[in-house]
């Protein structure tokens, strides 16, 4: 059941009203368009239908983006107004990934960014292989205590950056009364 309402909904409200109105040239509708999308994203809590969501969006591509490639089509749009030139436009997209990245759907993270990070070595595949650079060497750092750190003050308030406590002239009486003294009369 969920399946086949994941499905008319897609096709009736996702590809029926939304797309059309996302892939308007009018600032005002893809305003609209875009908030009406980002408040469907923060509703959407089944999960057959954030995924009919997210592939909507997104497109089911995994792989690593290459020049040649053709992107999925609303994808890029709503990426490329991110950075539109109505400043609204922008933080509405913002806002829509914003949105989508607190979604807990593995596909989102991986088609907006891992996707394009598995192929630059971040990644350690097997940590019991050893690396072809040798053994990593000690970084002098790591054994610095943060109580040594001299810019590490938390905890300690009375040591900053070498400001000395000037003591404050004690305040002459002038018959008038000090400040919460005035304001509970």
């Amino acid at each position: 059941v969920a399946d086949a309402i994941s499905e008319a909904v897609e096709e009736r409200f996702f590809q029926g009203i939304l797309q059309p109105q996302l892939l308007q040239m009018s600032e005002l509708d893809v305003l609209r368009a875009t908030a009406t999308l980002t408040g469907t994203v923060r509703q959407i809590r089944a999960p057959p239908l954030l995924h009919r969501l997210v592939l909507f969006l997104l497109g089911p591509d995994r792989h690593a983006e290459t020049p040649g490639d053709t992107p999925h089509p609303l994808r890029a749009q709503l990426i490329d107004r991110c950075n539109h030139l109505s400043d609204e436009i922008s933080l509405a997209s913002l806002r829509l990934f914003e949105e989508l990245l607190q979604k807990p759907h593995e596909h989102i993270a991986h088609n907006l960014a891992l996707r394009n990070l598995e192929a630059r070595g971040y990644l350690q595949r097997n940590p019991l292989l050893t690396d072809e650079r040798g053994p990593l060497e000690p970084d002098p750092e790591d054994g610095l205590d943060l109580e040594e750190d001299p810019y590490f003050t938390d905890g300690f308030p009375d040591t900053g950056f070498g400001m000395a406590k000037i003591p404050l002239p004690a305040s002459a009486p002038s018959g008038k009364g000090q400040v919460s003294e005035v304001v509970s009369r």
